[in-house]
């Protein structure tokens, strides 16, 4: 009898450790699809937002983050009232919770759309991935998350790779690298607040959002009355072609697509997750900005520094598989 429970034994660690690789495996597809969820979203937001400052000339780039966020306030009490989603009633101590949020997102948002109307989308692509080195920062300071080792070299190799790019590049004004800049650290502080928030007001992905589009609107409405967009917003010339008015409305599908992708990636993964994982859209996203929308140089130098930036998100993606692999082990 001794004997066969001996024999019992490792079968049964074996088929423990299947289990184990199995939840690993789960865990990983789960964080990719979400991730890609996000990739999607964001890569035609940059375009169609490129495609209003530069093809169109639309320069009210903080008020379209206001459309964009009055549309979202509608559409999910309508989308609600079908049952097809759920969120809590609003209630002001939950509103008073996600209030940071909203303000950073807005600055944020502000700041990226004017980095956009002077940048090359390669351009804008690669000063945003200067934003993994400020979210893991902030993931350590509002979370208590410390990165390994691994994470902490990609994000640094990203960093290399912007800086010797953004050194070659001629086509972008040093206000966009400036305004770019600022984004990443704005970016990285909501989304820290946003995984915080999540947790603490007991929200889901949908009421977060919900929430945040309410209190975006008179934040984003100060910010256009400081900036004086208005005037520029209704006196635009082109608010009658049908072109225009179909990117238009696209760009507020895809700002209400973008969020809700934003929060689902950031509270089922992690701050630095979402940062990166925007990242992997970088090579196609670059390639198709080097023939639309002027491009952008070509120079040994700024290509050498893509292709840096490229392999350190290559190597984050790594960094993140040894540790779900560690934790699995535990």
């Amino acid at each position: 009898m001794t004997g066969s429970g001996e024999d019992e034994k490792p079968e049964m660690e074996e088929t423990s450790g299947w289990k184990l690789d199995s939840h690993v495996r789960s865990q990983i597809l789960k964080s990719i699809g979400y991730c890609s969820f996000y990739i999607l979203v964001s890569s035609t937001m940059v375009f169609t937002n490129k495609a209003l400052t530069y093809s169109y000339r639309f320069s009210s780039t903080t008020v379209l983050l206001l459309c964009q966020m009055v549309f979202t306030a509608i559409l999910l009490p309508l989308v609600k009232s079908t049952g097809l989603i759920s969120f809590e009633k609003f209630d002001f101590k939950r509103a008073f919770q996600v209030t940071p949020i909203s303000l950073f997102y807005c600055l944020n948002g502000a700041c990226g759309l004017m980095a956009l109307k002077s940048m090359s989308v390669p351009s804008y692509t690669l000063i945003k991935r200067l934003a993994p080195l400020f979210t893991i920062s902030m993931e350590y300071t509002v979370l208590n998350k410390k990165a390994s080792t691994g994470v902490i070299l990609a994000v640094c190799t990203m960093v290399v790779g912007t800086l010797i790019a953004s050194q070659d590049d001629s086509k972008s004004a040093v206000s966009g690298w400036a305004f770019g800049f600022a984004s990443c650290i704005l970016q990285a502080l909501y989304l820290a607040l946003v995984k915080k928030s999540g947790a603490q007001s007991g929200l889901n992905t949908w009421g977060v959002l919900f929430y945040h589009s309410l209190l975006s609107v008179p934040i984003l409405t100060a910010l256009v009355l400081l900036l004086g967009e208005f005037e520029a917003f209704l006196n635009f010339d082109q608010w009658f072609s049908r072109g225009f008015q179909i990117v238009f409305v696209g760009s507020l599908f895809a700002g209400f697509l973008l969020n809700y992708a934003l929060f689902l990636c950031t509270e089922r993964t992690s701050p630095t997750s979402t940062v990166v994982s925007g990242h992997v859209k970088a090579l196609a996203q670059t390639v198709i900005g080097f023939f639309t929308f002027e491009g952008a140089d070509t120079s040994f130098w700024y290509l050498f520094g893509t292709g840096v930036n490229i392999s350190g998100g290559a190597g984050y993606a790594y960094a993140k598989y040894k540790y779900l692999q560690t934790q699995g082990s535990k």
